[in-house]
């Protein structure tokens, strides 16, 4: 967090202010900070600032109108950070019973200054390997370990629970061609894939930035060089309209990540690219994931 904080030395006042505000209105059990600026990866333009708050109590129609007026006071301190924060106010109980649907508990999700209710505990596995591992407490009490405890090969069953979101994220940007590419978005995929297969290989987690570079020192390729240029751009929190030939490079590292992934289980998968058909610079991935599910479907 040091080096996120001396990048950008306003943020402690932000999240001072997120404390006071909580504490003095909310029965706050506990603030936790985790995400992109706990593992030192925090990019104004490319980041969420996550913040987890434990609840002692379900929410009451009172508290949303008091969470209005947290939103409120965040966007006159720092608006910029106030619309890349993602608050997580989750009840105790809620995080005590993580796999229950509580029909009578609520907490909340801010993000983008919008509000979400929820009646589930909305964290994943690899959020809650992060919470447990890596992250800050900011107040209260240390709950960090009464998070739930991922499965052994976690982020191997979240690859794998998650696919489908892969599948969808294929039929629009960085994979297909647009006229108006959302640039953010394919921050988020190019380097997850990286992210991802740093997971799987050393059981851990790291920010993508050094994902990146990790991925480029171990798999030295044209994709290695791709991900350096995506992750410097992010450092420099600027766009990727400078990156040449974006789709077909996110193409050709998605099918590079696919293949490593599960040779890392000890699958050798069939070259996953000749299955790709591209025609008019529209690519049809449809026998890639037919393949890809086939082999999940034989490994259950």
């Amino acid at each position: 967090m040091k080096v996120t904080y001396e990048r950008y030395p306003e943020l402690p006042k932000f999240l001072k202010t997120f404390i006071e505000y909580a504490v003095t209105t909310l029965q706050t059990r506990s603030i936790i900070l985790t995400g992109d600026i706990v593992l030192d990866d925090f990019s104004k333009r490319y980041s969420t600032i996550d913040i987890v708050i434990i609840l002692e109590k379900n929410l009451w129609d009172k508290d949303y109108d008091t969470i209005d007026d947290l939103i409120n006071r965040l966007v006159i301190v720092n608006k910029e950070f106030a619309h890349s924060s993602r608050a997580f106010f989750i009840p105790y109980t809620m995080l005590s019973n993580p796999r229950v649907t509580h029909h009578d508990i609520e907490g909340i999700i801010v993000r983008n200054l919008q509000q979400e209710i929820i009646n589930k505990y909305p964290l994943e596995q690899s959020d809650d390997f992060l919470i447990r591992e890596k992250s800050h407490v900011l107040y209260g009490e240390d709950l960090r370990q009464h998070f739930p405890i991922p499965p052994i090969e976690g982020f191997w069953h979240e690859f794998i629970e998650n696919f489908s979101k892969l599948e969808n994220a294929a039929k629009n940007f960085p994979f297909q061609p647009t006229k108006s590419p959302n640039y953010e978005q394919a921050m988020d995929w190019v380097l997850w894939f990286t992210k991802l297969l740093y997971s799987l290989k050393n059981n851990d987690l790291i920010g993508r930035m050094k994902s990146a570079y990790w991925f480029t020192n171990e798999y030295p390729s044209k994709s290695g060089d791709f991900v350096v240029e995506v992750a410097n751009c992010r450092k420099r929190n600027i766009s990727l309209t400078s990156i040449m030939e974006l789709v077909p490079k996110s193409r050709e590292l998605m099918m590079f990540a696919l293949e490593i992934a599960f040779r890392l289980r000890g699958i050798q998968m069939t070259q996953l690219k000749d299955l790709m058909k591209v025609e008019n610079n529209i690519a049809n991935f449809s026998r890639v994931f037919m393949e890809v599910r086939n082999v999940i479907e034989n490994l259950r």
